[in-house]
């Protein structure tokens, strides 16, 4: 049986007086989603657990079947999407060139996340931070477009056990990079973030006074550095699930970690029109099909861009404009493909938080699902479905259930115990 994932990127809300107390997704117009509801099994996902507000990349690593102890931290992904090799013995960075303003006590303030400036003056500017050396750890700089970079860090007991520097919002100050408290190794944590503090202070120095940011408006004089992580030995998707995996999306992110896990990865660029994108990743989800993919993976961002402009109608408005995007998945349900949607996290429309805890309504439609009596896609009439509170780490062995294929956990057939009841295994021979 296919499994077809549909994630609607930061679907889960909470209800808004200017909806009459209602959810986006309650208040959107959803007949499509709704009809898979009534046929479907349904519940509420949490993708890390309840009240937790995970990054997209973490809620699907762990859907996707992998535990949260394995995951190896966006940078690593990042590094991937963008085609940057590394090596086990290294720690990465994903890098944004920022403007800062420098305040009298010497600390600094994000003044543009994304600095406005073109990616040849960024690039430029990247050579000149590119190399540096502190105390015997070794910092090298990926410019790899769109105003964004990977430092690799290298050096004896390098650590990526450090905070972030990202304040992520304008008007914060930007934060120093220490060593996590209860690192595994503090000696080396604490070496490793004072050597990138050495970094940032020289790319900043380096930065701030160069003439190709005279321009104030346009500067970008600061590397910003985030999500850190080390390349780790992961076993792919096809050997943890036993289905061959493919993605449809837009991101470096995605693209990264259908080559960390051994997917194949199609990119589709945002249409204007949300019904037609929706449209168009279905579409190129069956094309993912015909080449002999289990188990395909379509992804959209527009919920939760919409969630991040704060205003409750217009991510009500989105939503309603994908549901008339998704008119085949009946069809696919009904030839016998397993049919899943869902969102990955809570992005709250009216609140300051980036991601939430607030779980997303998930259905499954397909041969083989035990229905119940809710027969409409949301929040609150979701979490009257037969699946309940359904955790992210269940989703998959779920899925792989009513694939049939699911592992009996009494039996170990394969060296890499995956998931699934494995159909290759070593033989036995006299």
């Amino acid at each position: 049986m296919r499994v077809l994932l549909v994630i609607l990127d930061g679907l889960g809300d909470r209800p808004w007086p200017a909806l009459d107390d209602r959810t986006p997704l309650e208040a959107a117009a959803t007949p499509t989603l709704d009809a898979l509801a009534a046929r479907g099994a349904t519940g509420v996902l949490h993708s890390l657990g309840r009240g937790r507000a995970p990054g997209s990349e973490l809620a699907h690593f762990v859907l996707f079947g992998y535990p949260e102890a394995w995951y190896p931290g966006r940078a690593v992904f990042e590094a991937a999407g963008c085609g940057v090799t590394l090596s086990h013995d290294e720690v990465v960075f994903r890098v944004l060139f920022s403007a800062v303003r420098e305040q009298p006590d010497g600390t600094l303030v994000l003044e543009k996340h994304f600095a406005e400036t073109d990616d040849d003056t960024c690039r430029a500017l990247a050579a000149l931070i590119a190399e540096f050396e502190h105390g015997g750890f070794e910092m090298r700089l990926t410019f790899t477009g769109d105003r964004q970079g990977i430092l690799h860090v290298r050096g004896p007991g390098v650590s990526e056990e450090v905070t972030d520097c990202d304040p992520f919002f304008p008007e914060r100050p930007i934060a120093a990079v220490r060593p996590l408290a209860r690192a595994g190794d503090p000696r080396s944590a604490a070496l490793t973030a004072d050597a990138v503090t050495a970094y940032l202070r020289h790319a900043y120095a380096t930065l701030s006074t160069h003439p190709l940011n005279a321009d104030t408006d346009r500067r970008a004089d600061f590397p910003l550095l985030k999500w850190t992580g080390r390349a780790r030995e992961l076993p792919s998707f096809s050997a943890r699930t036993g289905m061959r995996g493919a993605i449809v999306a837009s991101s470096t992110l995605f693209e990264g970690i259908a080559a960390t896990l051994g997917m194949s990865y199609r990119h589709l660029p945002y249409a204007s029109d949300w019904t037609d994108d929706m449209r168009a990743r279905i579409a190129a989800a069956a094309g993912a099909f015909a080449e002999g993919a289990d188990f395909v993976h379509v992804h959209t961002k527009a919920p939760d861009e919409a969630g991040h402009r704060k205003d409750p109608a217009l991510k009500r408005d989105v939503i309603a404009a994908l549901d008339a995007g998704l008119g085949e998945l009946g069809e696919l349900a009904d030839e016998g493909t397993l049919v899943v949607v869902t969102g990955d996290h809570g992005t709250p429309s009216g609140t300051g938080l980036i991601h939430s805890g607030d779980a997303p309504p998930i259905l499954i439609a397909g041969p083989g699902v035990l229905t119940d009596d809710v027969a409409a896609f949301s929040e609150r009439a979701c979490a009257r479905g037969v699946l309940g509170h359904l955790d992210g780490a269940d989703l998959m062995p779920t899925l792989l259930n009513l694939r049939g294929t699911v592992r009996y956990l009494g039996a170990k057939l394969s060296a890499e115990v995956g998931l699934h009841w494995p159909e290759e295994y070593e033989r036995f021979t006299v």
